[in-house]
């Protein structure tokens, strides 16, 4: 079974509503950055997706069906098509 490093663990605090919070560093759009390794960054959700569930499908990215973008739990990440993923957006926009 895979499992994501300790050094990642400890940059997730888990909520009650099933979300993996990000708390280390996150980018102007609220996408936790982490290092994995050699200077290099990656968006933390698709690290644990990649990690714990495979890579995403080519032409698709992934999209938080929890809205929250600091999320990391891959049961709330869906790879989808860029177009569905901006129309999810839009609906919980437009309700603010």
């Amino acid at each position: 079974m895979k499992e994501l490093p300790k050094r990642f663990m400890e940059k997730v605090q888990v909520l009650p509503n099933g979300c993996w919070e990000w708390i280390a560093c996150k980018n102007d759009k609220g996408y936790g950055r982490f290092n994995v390794g050699k200077g290099k960054l990656a968006l933390a959700h698709c690290f644990s997706y990649e990690t714990l569930v495979g890579p995403v499908p080519e032409g698709k990215q992934l999209d938080h069906k929890c809205r929250n973008h600091g999320c990391v739990n891959p049961e709330h990440l869906e790879p989808v098509i860029a177009v569905v993923n901006v129309r999810r957006g839009e609906v919980v926009n437009s309700n603010r």
